[in-house]
């Protein structure tokens, strides 16, 4: 929102508005769009112009803008092959994540039944020698 030159009035609306052309200064590229407001003080009734936007346009001769079009066009198809390729490469990803977690979980049951093996082994040795112990044990006393 501008304000009022001369009293400092905040404005919301224009009383009207229009387009300028701006031809390009010394050493600059391309035109300037400017949109103008023309605005009226509600306080003191000044009138004062304010721009509202502005876009900068740049001339091109059509043969490079018809290179630039293609260019881009090449650009647009890469980026789809590539989207494509991304994409793809995360559903190899997931599906090798899957494999690895997979895997960790066969790799731990096969532990998890070594160790098993291991005390089934063990305990089947003491309870042998609890017998053997238990055999001598009344001869003891």
């Amino acid at each position: 929102m501008p304000n009022c030159p001369k009293c400092g009035n905040k404005e919301s609306l224009p009383t009207r508005s229009f387009s300028v052309i701006v031809e390009p200064a010394k050493g600059e590229r391309g035109m300037t769009e400017r949109r103008v407001g023309m605005y009226t003080c509600s306080s003191c009734g000044t009138k004062f112009p304010t721009v509202i936007s502005k876009q900068q346009y740049l001339i091109v001769a059509e043969d490079q803008l018809k290179s630039i079009q293609v260019e881009l066009g090449s650009l647009k198809k890469g980026n789809q092959e590539l989207q494509a390729k991304i994409q793809a490469m995360s559903e190899q990803q997931k599906g090798l994540e899957d494999t690895i977690e997979k895997t960790a979980r066969e790799n731990e049951v096969k532990r998890l039944q070594t160790k098993l093996a291991e005390l089934e082994s063990f305990v089947e040795y003491l309870r042998k020698e609890k017998g053997e112990l238990e055999q001598k044990a009344p001869k003891v006393r």
